[in-house]
C-alpha cells in the first residue's frame, strides 16, 4: 500500500494536512483561478473550434448578438433568469406595434376593413408564417382577400375544434414573444369582426362553411349522438329476447303459433320505450361524463390562450371551469336524451329485421329441401326440423334426467345409440382419468377438496366422469382435444351439461360400460387403498416436494401471473383502443381489396367454364356480381352492424362454447384459458369489445364466403339448426384471431412461421421480464407483445410481392393436378391448390401496390423520418402505431435509400421495430435496448462505482415494468398536461442524485416508476434539450388519447437538418457520462444551437455546398458550439452546485469516473490510508469539498512513478 508520506507534496491540496490549508476547491476563489487544474486534464487543455480556434477567439460571436457574448458571464451567477415580459405591455413586442396598440379599440370593423387594412395583414402574415411555417403564409398570387378568408377559416376552427384548439395552446405553450404578440394583435381584432350573419360579417355561406367543417371534423361533436349507436345494439338484443321469450311462453300455454307471435308484439310495444330507455342509459352516462370532460378543457384551453393574445388578465378560475363543464354536459345529456327517447323503436325495427331475416333464410331453406325431396325422391322428414326461432325452447327446461335425453336421440349420431357408443366411452374415460391423475398432483385446498369424497367413497368414477365434464368450461380445466369433443356433442344435438347427464347414466347401465369406467375406478381404488405406512414413508421420501423448489415455483408463478396483468395492462389507453380501430380499419382495406382480386378470379373462371359448356346466362352473371361484392365487402358491412354478427356468431358457437370464450375472452398478448383479474379486463373493456366487434364480423364473413361456395349460406345453417364441422369453426375462429393479430401461432400451423413462431411466443412468455434484469434482450421486457409480432410478420410475408412468385408455383401445380390427376383424390388436392395460389396472388397484388404507394410517399417527404407525418402546422405525427403502415413505409424508405445510394445509416433497432412492429419506443422495452451495450460486470460490490450502475439499471428497469402497471394512470397525466403547462413539460427520469447503489438505485426506480404518474411526475426535474432553448413540450396530450396520434413540436432548422443527414440524438450530444452533466451541457447548447447554428446554416457558403460537404460542415459547427456550450456548463455549474453547498459538480463526477480503474484504485487506495474511506465515500461525507477532483489529480499522479 502506498504510505500518505510518500505524497506529501498533495499536502496543499487538503485543508485538514495543513493550519494554512488552502481548498482545491475555494469558496473564496473564482472559476478563473482554478487554472491548475487544466495540466491534469488533457481533454480540457485545448478545445479545437473552427481552424485551430480556442474558445478564447470566438469574437464572430459579435456579430450575431452582442447581448449573448455577455450571456457567459451572466450565467456564472446561481440568478441569471431573466424576467419574463409582463402581458400588458406584449403588444410592444408585436411587428407592428401601432397596430398592436390599436387592436385594443372596441369599435366594430368589417370584412370589408380587415381585407384593405396593411397593417392587419402584415402582422397576420407574420403571425400565419410562424404558425404554420411557409405554408400559412400570403402565397405567392394569393389575393388579400383570399388570405384573410384563410386566417378567419383558422380563428373559427380555434374556436369551434377541440383539436385546432389544442394544437393552438400547443403553439402559444412554446412560442417567443414576438410570435404570440403578433398573435394577440390578430385575435384580439378579428374579435371585432361582426358575426357572419351581421351586416359587415363574411356572409351566411363562409360562415356555416367554416364553422360546419370545424364541427364535423371535430370528434367530441359527436358526443350525444354516440349513445344512439350502442343503445340501439342493447335496445334490439331487448326487444328481440323479450319477443321470442313471449311468444315461446304462449306457445308452451297452448296459443298457436300466430297467437303467441301477436301476443309478442303486443308486448314488445307496451315495453319498448322502457327498454330502450334502460339500454341508453349507460351509454349516455359515459358520454355525459366526457362531455363535461370537454366543456372544462375548452373553457380553461380558451383562457389560455386568451391570456396570451391579452385578451384577458388571468387564466379561468375553478367555478368559470365548473360552469364550462355543466354547460356541455347539459348539452351531451340533452342530445343522449333525445335519441335515447327513440331508442326503444329502433330497437324494435332492428328486432323485428332480424327475426324477418332468420324466417327468410328458413323459408329458402326449406324451399331447398322441398326441391331437392322433388328431385331425388328422398324422404321429406327432415323439412319440419328445420330451426324456427319462435318454437325453439331450451333443452334444458324440458329434459330433466339423462335416460329421457337419450330415450328421444336418433341413434344415428356419432355419439349415441341406446346409450353412449363404447368407442366415446372410452375416450371420455381416458381423458378424465388423465384429468383425475392431475388434480390428484395438486396441493392445493380446492384440488384436495375434490378428491376428498372420491377418496372416502362417497362418490364412484362414473360421477367422477359426469363432474368432469359438467365442469368443463371451468377455468383451470385443462383437456385435452376439447374442441373435437365439443364438436361431437353438438352433431349430437346436445349440450355439455346434457352430455354429462347422459354418460353418467350410460355408465350406471351394462357391465359394458363399468368395463369403460374401470380405468378411472382402479385409479381412485389406488389412492385409497394404499398402506397408509408405506404410503406415509413415500410421501416423506419422496412424495414432498422440495420447499426451495416449491417456494420458486410458487414465486414464478406468480411473477408470470403479474406479467400478464401487465402487459394487459399496458394496453388500456383510450388511445390504444382508439389506434387498434384504426389498424382494424386498415386491414379491412387490405382484406377487401384482396378479396376483391380472388372472388375475381373465382368468378370469371366459372363464367368462363360455364361458357365453355353452353351454361352461359345473365342471372349467371348477375349471381357472380353480386359474389364478388359480398366477397369484398361483407366484412366492413358486418362490422357495421354489430347486432346481426354477434347473434350469428353465438348461433353458431352455440354448442362450440370453448371456441366462443377463445374468440371473445382473448386479448392480444392473452390467450382466452389464461387467467387475468377483474380489474385488468375491465380496464380492458374498449379493447375487448372493438375486438369482439372485428373478430365476429371476420368469423361470419369467413365462413359465409365458404358457405357460398359450397351452395348455401350462414344465415340457412343457422336456419338449418344443424352444427358445422368443429374444423371448419376452428378455421374461422383462427382467421377473427388473426385479423386482430391475437391469434397464438402453432406448431406445425398452415401459415408462413408457425412452428418458429410458436416456439418464440412461448419461449418469450416463460422467460418472462427475467432476461431484462441482466440487460438481455430476451423475454417479455424487451418484447411484450410477441403475439403481435409474430401475427405482424405473417401479415407482411402474405402481402408482399413473393406471394404473386408462390401463387404461379401452387397454381402451375394445382392445374397439372386437375388435368392429370389419376384419382379423385389428387385432383381435389389440385383444387385446393389453385384456391390457395388464388389467395397468394391476391394478396401478393395488393401488397405490391402498398409497396410502391410507400415508396411515392416516401419519395416525395424525405424531409421528415420515414416513419412520420407532417401535419398542417409543421408539426410531426407517428405512424408506427398504426399496424401495417410501417412495414411498407420502412421498405419504402429502404427502396429510396438504395435508389440514392446507400441506407443513410438506419439503425438495425429502427428496422426490426418497424418491420416486426415490436415497440421499443418506451417503457421497459426502450430501457432495456438503450442500455444494451452498457458494461455492467464488476466485483466492486452494490456500493462500489460499478456497483451503483448495477444498481441504477436493475431498479430502473423494474420501475419500468412497474410503470407500465400504472399505464391506466397516465391518462389522468395527460388530462393534468391539457390543463397546466407544468405537466406538459418532459420530465427526465434518468437524473441521479446521491451515493452508493442503495440510494441511486431507489431513485432509479422510484424516477421511472412514476415518470407517467399524475402529480408524481412533477417532482422529476425538466429534460433538457440539445437542439431549442427551453423545456420540451408534449403536444395535444387529450388530443393523442382522443385521435391515436402522438405529435412532436415543429423541427426548427438545425432539427430539420439533423433529420435530413439522419444523424440521431447523440450525435448531437454524446452523453458525458452522467445525466446531471448532460443536463448542464444541453441547457446552453439548445440555446447556441438554435441562435446561432441556425443563422449559420443560413449562409450562401453553407447553402451552395455539396450534400457531402454540408455534412462535414454541419458535424464540425456542432462540434464546435458544443465544446462552448460544454466550457459554459462547467463553469455555471460550479456556481449553482456552490449555492446548493456543493465543493463538486456532476462534471467532477465524470472525471472521477472516467479515471482507468488502476488509477481509480491508486486514489482509493491513498484514500484509505489517509482516511480510512474510499474517494466516494468521503464525497459522501464532506459534500462541501471536492474529493473527486482530488481523488483525480492523485490517481493520475500515482501512475507517474511506474511509467
Amino acid at each position: 500500500m502506498i504510505k500518505p508520506d510518500e505524497l506529501s507534496f498533495l499536502d496543499k491540496y487538503d485543508e485538514e494536512e495543513k493550519d494554512t490549508s488552502v481548498s482545491v476547491v475555494s469558496e473564496e476563489k473564482d472559476t478563473n483561478e482554478l487554472s491548475f487544474l487544466d495540466k491534469y486534464d488533457e481533454e480540457e487543455e485545448i478545445i479545437e473550434v473552427e481552424d485551430t480556434k480556442t474558445i478564447d477567439e470566438l469574437s464572430f460571436l459579435d456579430k450575431y448578438d452582442e447581448e449573448e457574448v455577455s450571456q457567459t458571464e451572466r450565467a456564472l451567477t446561481p440568478d441569471s433568469s431573466k424576467e419574463a415580459t409582463p402581458l400588458n405591455e406584449l403588444y410592444g413586442k408585436a411587428e407592428d406595434v401601432g397596430y398592436a396598440r390599436e387592436t385594443y379599440n372596441e369599435g366594430v370593423k368589417t370584412y370589408d376593413e380587415f381585407v384593405k387594412d396593411t397593417k392587419f395583414l402584415g402582422t397576420a402574415n407574420e403571425y400565419m408564417l410562424a404558425r404554420f411555417g411557409e405554408d400559412g403564409a400570403q402565397q405567392e398570387g394569393e389575393s388579400d382577400l383570399d388570405f384573410t378568408d384563410r386566417f378567419i377559416e383558422h380563428y373559427r376552427n380555434v374556436n369551434a375544434n377541440t383539436l385546432d384548439l389544442m394544437g393552438q395552446v400547443d403553439w402559444t405553450r412554446s412560442a417567443s414573444e414576438k410570435d404570440k404578440a403578433n398573435f394577440g394583435a390578430v385575435f384580439r381584432d378579428i374579435e371585432r369582426l361582426p358575426s357572419f350573419y351581421s351586416e359587415g360579417g363574411t356572409g351566411w355561406f363562409d360562415g356555416i362553411a367554416d364553422y360546419g367543417a370545424a364541427l364535423l371534423t371535430d370528434p367530441l361533436t359527436y358526443l350525444g349522438f354516440g349513445t344512439a349507436a350502442v343503445a340501439k345494439f342493447g335496445a334490439t338484443a331487448a326487444v328481440k329476447k323479450l319477443f321470442l321469450d313471449t311468444a315461446k311462453a304462449g306457445i308452451k300455454s297452448g296459443l298457436t303459433k300466430e297467437a303467441a307471435e301477436t301476443a309478442a308484439k303486443a308486448e314488445v310495444k307496451r315495453q319498448s320505450f322502457k327498454l330502450g330507455l334502460k339500454s341508453s342509459a349507460a351509454p349516455l352516462a359515459v358520454e355525459v361524463a366526457a362531455g363535461a370532460g370537454e366543456g372544462a378543457y375548452v373553457t380553461s384551453a380558451g383562457s389560455e390562450i386568451d391570456v396570451e393574445a391579452n385578451i384577458r388578465d388571468e387564466r379561468a378560475g375553478a367555478g368559470e371551469i365548473l360552469t364550462g363543464a355543466g354547460l356541455t354536459a347539459s348539452v351531451v345529456l340533452g342530445l343522449g336524451g333525445l335519441t335515447a327517447l327513440g331508442m326503444g323503436k329502433l330497437g324494435t325495427k332492428g328486432a323485428e329485421r332480424s327475426i324477418k331475416l332468420q324466417n327468410d333464410a328458413k323459408e329458402l331453406l326449406i324451399k331447398k329441401h322441398a326441391e331437392k325431396v322433388k328431385a331425388d325422391g328422398s324422404s321429406s322428414k327432415d323439412i319440419a326440423d328445420v330451426h324456427d326461432p319462435i318454437k325453439e325452447i331450451e333443452a334444458d327446461a324440458a329434459i330433466k334426467e339423462g335416460r329421457d335425453i337419450l330415450e328421444a336421440l336418433d341413434p344415428k349420431t356419432d355419439l349415441t345409440q341406446s346409450s353412449l357408443q363404447p368407442e366415446i366411452m372410452k375416450r371420455v374415460a381416458k381423458i378424465t382419468t388423465d384429468i383425475f391423475k392431475e388434480i390428484s398432483k395438486d396441493k392445493g385446498d380446492a384440488a384436495t377438496e375434490f378428491m376428498k369424497p372420491y377418496l372416502d367413497g362417497s362418490k364412484n368414477a362414473s360421477t367422477g366422469i359426469a363432474e368432469i365434464l359438467i365442469n368443463l368450461n371451468a377455468e383451470g380445466i385443462k383437456i385435452v382435444d376439447q374442441q373435437v369433443i365439443d364438436g361431437a356433442i353438438a352433431r349430437a344435438g346436445l349440450t355439455q351439461d346434457q352430455f354429462a347427464k347422459i354418460t353418467m347414466t350410460s355408465y350406471s347401465d351394462a357391465g359394458r360400460a363399468l368395463t369403460t369406467a374401470s380405468p378411472l375406478g382402479k385409479f381412485i381404488k389406488s389412492l385409497k387403498s394404499a398402506d397408509p405406512e408405506i404410503l406415509k414413508e413415500y410421501e416423506k421420501k419422496f412424495g414432498k416436494d422440495n420447499p426451495t423448489t416449491t417456494y420458486m415455483g410458487n414465486a414464478y408463478d406468480f411473477m408470470q401471473r403479474l406479467d400478464r396483468e401487465r402487459r394487459a395492462l399496458m394496453v388500456t389507453q383510450v388511445s390504444t383502443t382508439v389506434r387498434n380501430v384504426a389498424t382494424g380499419i386498415m386491414r379491412l382495406g387490405f382484406e377487401g381489396g384482396a378479396n376483391l382480386v380472388e372472388s375475381s378470379i373465382y368468378n370469371i373462371g366459372r363464367g368462363l367454364a360455364s361458357a365453355s359448356k353452353g351454361e352461359f346466362s345473365a342471372s349467371g352473371i348477375q349471381k357472380g356480381m353480386k359474389d364478388v361484392f359480398y366477397d369484398s365487402f361483407d366484412t366492413l358491412l358486418r362490422v357495421g352492424d354489430g347486432f346481426e354478427s354477434k347473434e350469428m356468431t353465438e348461433a353458431l358457437l352455440k354448442y362450440n362454447p370453448s371456441l366462443l370464450r377463445q374468440m371473445d375472452r382473448s386479448l392480444q398478448e392473452i390467450g382466452a384459458e389464461q387467467t387475468l383479474s377483474w380489474v385488468t379486463r375491465k380496464l380492458n373493456g374498449l379493447n375487448m369489445a372493438q375486438d369482439k366487434i372485428f373478430r365476429r364480423a371476420v368469423f361470419t364473413a369467413s365462413l359465409d364466403k365458404q358457405l357460398r361456395r359450397m351452395g348455401t349460406s350462414v344465415r340457412e345453417v343457422i336456419a338449418d339448426g344443424r352444427p358445422l364441422p368443429t374444423k371448419q369453426l376452428q378455421a374461422a375462429v383462427e382467421d377473427s384471431l388473426s385479423f386482430t393479430f391475437a391469434r397464438a401461432p402453432k406448431e406445425g400451423g398452415d401459415k408462413p412461421l408457425d412452428t418458429i413462431g410458436s416456439l418464440f411466443v412461448k419461449a418469450n412468455e416463460k422467460l418472462g421480464p427475467l432476461p431484462g434484469l441482466l440487460n438481455i434482450p430476451l423475454g417479455t421486457g424487451a418484447f411484450p407483445y410477441g403475439r403481435f409480432m409474430v401475427n405482424a410478420l405473417q401479415f407482411n410475408l402474405q402481402y408482399q410481392p413473393g406471394s404473386a412468385v408462390a401463387a404461379v408455383f401452387n397454381g402451375s401445380k394445382g392445374t397439372w393436378n386437375v388435368l392429370k390427376g389419376a384419382d379423385q383424390e389428387i385432383k381435389d388436392m389440385g383444387w385446393r391448390q389453385i384456391a390457395k395460389a388464388r389467395e397468394q396472388m391476391a394478396r401478393g397484388t395488393i401488397g405490391t401496390a402498398a409497396f410502391f404507394a410507400a415508396y411515392k410517399h416516401r419519395s416525395e417527404n424525405q424531409d421528415v423520418k420515414w416513419y412520420e407525418a407532417k401535419t398542417e402546422d409543421g408539426r410531426t405525427s407517428d405512424l408506427r402505431p398504426f399496424f401495417p403502415l410501417a412495414p411498407y413505409l420502412l421498405v419504402g424508405e429502404l427502396m429510396v435509400k438504395l435508389r440514392d445510394g446507400g441506407l443513410g445509416g438506419m439503425s438495425g433497432k429502427e428496422a426490426l421495430e418497424g418491420y416486426t412492429g415490436a415497440m421499443f419506443r418506451g417503457g421497459s422495452s426502450a430501457y432495456l435496448i438503450d442500455n444494451l451495450f452498457q458494461t455492467i460486470g464488476s466485483e466492486d460490490g452494490i456500493d462500489g462505482l460499478t456497483g451503483e450502475k448495477i444498481s441504477e439499471y436493475m431498479t430502473g428497469y423494474i420501475g419500468e415494468l412497474v410503470g407500465g402497471g400504472l399505464t391506466p394512470l397516465k391518462l389522468f397525466n395527460d388530462i393534468d398536461a391539457a390543463f397546466d403547462v407544468e405537466a406538459a413539460y418532459v420530465r427526465d427520469a434518468k437524473r441521479i442524485e446521491g451515493f452508493g447503489g442503495v440510494e441511486r438505485g431507489a431513485q432509479s426506480f422510484t424516477n421511472a416508476a412514476t415518470r407517467n404518474l399524475p402529480y408524481l411526475s412533477r417532482l422529476l426535474p425538466i429534460a433538457e434539450s440539445a437542439t431549442r432553448e427551453g423545456p420540451i413540450i408534449k403536444q395535444s396530450t387529450l388530443g393523442s388519447q382522443i385521435t391515436g396520434i402522438r405529435k412532436e413540436e415543429k423541427r426548427n432548422t438545425v432539427e430539420q437538418e439533423l433529420v435530413k443527414f439522419n444523424m440521431k440524438p447523440w450525435d448531437v450530444m454524446p452523453s458525458t457520462g452522467d445525466k446531471n452533466a448532460d443536463a448542464y451541457t444541453k441547457k446552453f447548447m439548445g440555446k447556441y444551437v438554435e441562435k446561432y447554428l441556425t443563422k449559420e446554416l443560413d449562409t450562401d457558403y453553407y447553402k451552395g455546398l455539396s450534400g457531402t460537404r454540408q455534412k462535414i460542415s454541419f458535424n464540425n459547427k456542432l462540434k464546435r458550439w458544443r465544446a462552448l456550450a460544454k466550457k459554459v456548463a462547467k463553469a455555471v455549474s460550479y456556481g449553482e452546485e456552490r449555492a446548493k453547498g456543493k465543493g463538486f459538480t456532476p462534471f467532477d463526477r465524470v472525471q472521477w469516473t472516467k479515471l482507468s480503474g488502476p488509477k481509480r484504485e491508486l486514489a482509493d487506495e491513498y484514500y484509505m490510508g489517509k482516511y480510512g474511506k474510499g474517494v466516494m465515500e468521503m464525497q459522501e461525507e464532506e459534500p462541501d469539498k471536492n474529493h473527486f477532483m482530488i481523488g483525480k489529480i492523485i490517481g493520475k499522479a500515482l501512475v507517474t512513478p511506474y511509467q
